[in-house]
């Protein structure tokens, strides 16, 4: 299969490639009564692939997430296991958790005689806290998230699932695969900042593809999946978004956390994505070859999230100014990051 042909075949079963019909709020409202016993006041969230919802009923608050008919359900089955494991295994942790249906269960299949399958309906739990990205946090702050990313993969070290391997878009053990993403590229300096790190990558990275630790982890650890209180000592108090659950190298999953800090301080570009390197680093080793590899992979997966925004847009043409101008901030910070000298690393936790 060409690369530009597994691009699409990643994006398909990525749930990425249409805008399916949305349901009427009246209908959601419908569902969870029928199936859930839940009634109040329903705030629509606009979201990447699933419809979600804020229900209020009474004095609880929760989340509500249907699924695109064009997503296997199995697909969502693994985010759900995710979650239940980690409520088995790990209930230290502060991670959403699912609410059951009045028949007990952790999902319910919403037939969908239109589209490619079936819906899922999941409810959870809504967390109170404020999105780490909306903080600006210390340096000892970036740790503990750090530290919390760590304990949320020990605790996922035992998980699997039939569908652990499904192809998903933002997996960088895919990114060598990507490059046709820059014919979506016009600007000759972005496109050469990018052609330098897919190389970085190429040469750094893929050799240790099948050597890299490796399991399922949550997949999307940004600053807009992580709940914080700066008055609580451990300072991470949710977490929530399992939706790009996936098996992958370890060290991917923490280029994720680090790829949303790289940047943002154009004076020390490394400084805050370091700091959640080290916090990671004082709880689960990371060293030799994967040291190296997690620094590339960090601006590998900043450029992806570029790349993907800019290709989007050529398939969206009613959101083409929304997703461009949204890819602007991105392409700034590579650029910064990329100016800076590469940090010096200490292969000691």
């Amino acid at each position: 299969m060409s690369d530009s042909a597994f691009i699409q075949a990643v994006a398909s079963e990525s749930g990425l490639l249409a805008e399916p019909p949305q349901l009427a709020d009246p209908a959601v409202r419908g569902l969870l009564e029928r199936f859930y016993g839940l009634a109040g006041t329903l705030v629509r969230i606009p979201t990447e692939k699933d419809e979600t919802f804020r229900l209020r009923d009474g004095d609880e608050t929760y989340l509500v997430k249907i699924s695109p008919s064009d997503e296997d359900p199995v697909i969502v089955h693994l985010q759900t296991a995710c979650m239940e494991h980690l409520e088995r295994t790990a209930p230290e942790l502060p991670v959403q958790r699912l609410v059951r249906s009045l028949d007990g269960e952790p999902q319910v299949l919403i037939p969908e005689p239109a589209g490619a399958f079936d819906r899922v309906l999941r409810v959870m739990r809504f967390l109170p806290g404020d999105l780490l990205a909306n903080h600006d946090a210390s340096a000892g702050q970036l740790r503990l998230v750090g530290s919390s990313l760590a304990r949320l993969g020990i605790a996922l070290k035992d998980f699997d699932h039939p569908r652990a391997d499904r192809l998903l878009l933002w997996d960088l053990k895919h990114f060598h695969r990507m490059r046709p993403l820059l014919d979506y590229v016009d600007e000759k300096e972005k496109r050469s900042l990018a052609e330098d790190i897919f190389d970085q990558f190429d040469h750094k990275v893929v050799p240790l593809l099948d050597t890299l630790t490796s399991q399922v982890v949550h997949g999307d650890f940004s600053p807009f999946n992580v709940l914080v209180n700066p008055s609580r000592p451990d300072y991470v108090t949710g977490i929530i978004d399992f939706g790009d659950v996936v098996r992958t190298p370890v060290i991917f999953d923490i280029s994720v956390t680090m790829a949303n800090l790289l940047g943002t301080d154009p004076a020390s570009p490394w400084e805050h994505a370091l700091h959640v390197m080290n916090g990671y680093r004082s709880i689960r080793p990371v060293v030799g070859q994967e040291l190296e590899a997690l620094i590339v992979s960090a601006q590998a997966r900043l450029l992806l999230r570029a790349l993907i925004t800019q290709w989007r847009a050529s398939q969206l043409p009613l959101r083409r100014d929304y997703l461009l101008s949204h890819s602007k901030p991105d392409w700034d910070r590579l650029a910064s990051t990329a100016a800076a000298p590469a940090p010096e690393l200490s292969f000691t936790a």
